[in-house]
């Protein structure tokens, strides 16, 4: 188990924000290891049901490749068995997780944010470090304002004092308490993270899977935006601070340079609120890139053909026209009726049934779909009296 230090309190020495920042994190990533290994992991109580899942998995796929309901070539078969290897692997493996999942999640939007703001030990724990700075300059600007609260301009200076005081703890808890939320909430999906992983083999339970990474990748964007935007508007802050803290008593006066620190720490708190809504809006349109139909290749012909029969009785005014492949099987179905009646109108010597382009190809696929182990040793049906097709 990781020694994790304390968080500190006060702001000496080694105190302050982005220490409390580092021994959260060090207790989450703790927390997640913890829950990981209570899971699926070798004290875990869920590896019997993880167990049966995969049983389950391995014979639903054996007996649909018996009853011939599923179809499965090499090229098929390859991508199952590799989602399977890693399903099991990070369901069941620390090291693996923590490098793949853990690390991409928790330490990948960190490195970009470095990159982008040219930071080398963290953009997270710099950011922390500039705004403690800032915190402490409000900080010792509000105990200035308090020790000359009894002069003349008292209430100028109760005034001010309560305008600085607001702007730190508004200033202070807007970041913060956002990173240390949105850490909390990745820390739960994280330790909760092999369930879903497990889930992902089934068909029924995919969307499971795919909600969880779409929400663990929303919550670790969060941090990034906040660093990222938190840190320009930080430098719009510090001018004003340091304008103020020059005279503090003349700014006290003139309230003006107050009003601008608090509106500067409002805004502050309106951006960091957009850029967590913005992380949620990013990831709401991400689907996972997977087939629905890998493993059975007659779904996939089945599907066109039922879509190619439903719109041969046309669309609605207004909906939105068929695609290609629908309009070309009503094409073909009409060729073939059409086909079929002027047989029918002219009398002469029984021909081959007319079939249309592309036909001959899709009936053996939809004939081969149905049929299963052993069928293909049937004997055949007794063929029909010559003509009696077109009574």
């Amino acid at each position: 188990m990781i020694a994790c230090p304390a968080v500190p309190i006060d702001g000496d020495g080694d105190g302050g924000l982005a220490a409390g920042l580092a021994a959260i994190d060090c207790q989450l990533g703790a927390a997640v290891q913890a829950g990981y290994a209570h899971v699926f992991g070798a004290e875990g109580g869920f590896g019997t049901a993880l167990r049966a899942l995969l049983v389950i998995w391995v014979a639903v796929l054996a007996l649909g490749l018996i009853g011939g309901h599923l179809r499965l070539s090499l090229r098929a078969l390859g991508p199952r068995l590799f989602g399977f290897g890693l399903v099991l692997t990070f369901a069941t493996a620390w090291p693996a997780y923590q490098t793949v999942v853990y690390g991409l999640l928790v330490g990948g939007p960190d490195q970009i944010a470095s990159g982008v703001l040219g930071v080398p030990h963290g953009a997270t724990q710099a950011f922390a470090g500039r705004l403690d700075r800032l915190f402490a300059s409000l900080v010792e600007l509000g105990r200035q304002y308090d020790a000359q609260a009894g002069g003349e301009a008292a209430a100028n200076v109760k005034l001010a004092s309560r305008l600085v005081w607001s702007s730190a703890v508004l200033l202070l808890c807007a970041t913060v308490g956002l990173l240390v939320v949105a850490r909390a909430v990745l820390a739960v999906l994280l330790a909760l993270g092999p369930v879903f992983i497990v889930l992902a083999l089934f068909r029924g339970t995919r969307g499971l899977c795919e909600g969880w990474l779409r929400m663990a990748l929303a919550f670790a964007l969060v941090p990034m935006l906040v660093t990222l935007s938190g840190a320009g508007l930080l430098r719009v802050l510090e001018p004003v601070i340091a304008a103020i803290a020059l005279d503090p008593l003349a700014a006290a006066e003139q309230r003006r340079p107050l009003l601008m620190l608090v509106l500067g720490c409002v805004i502050y708190l309106g951006l960091l609120a957009a850029m967590a809504w913005t992380a949620a809006g990013i990831v709401r349109g991400w689907r996972m890139a997977y087939r629905r139909d890998a493993g059975d290749p007659g779904a996939g012909a089945l599907a066109a053909a039922s879509r190619g029969q439903g719109g041969q009785g046309g669309h609605a005014p207004g909906a939105p026209a068929p695609p290609a492949s629908a309009q070309a099987a009503q094409a073909r179905a009409i060729a073939v009726v059409a086909a079929l009646h002027a047989r029918q109108a002219r009398p002469g010597p029984s021909a081959a049934p007319v079939v249309a382009p592309g036909a001959a190809a899709a009936a053996p696929a939809g004939a081969r779909r149905g049929t299963g182990l052993g069928q293909r040793f049937r004997p055949a049906a007794p063929s029909a009296p010559l003509g009696s097709r077109f009574h």
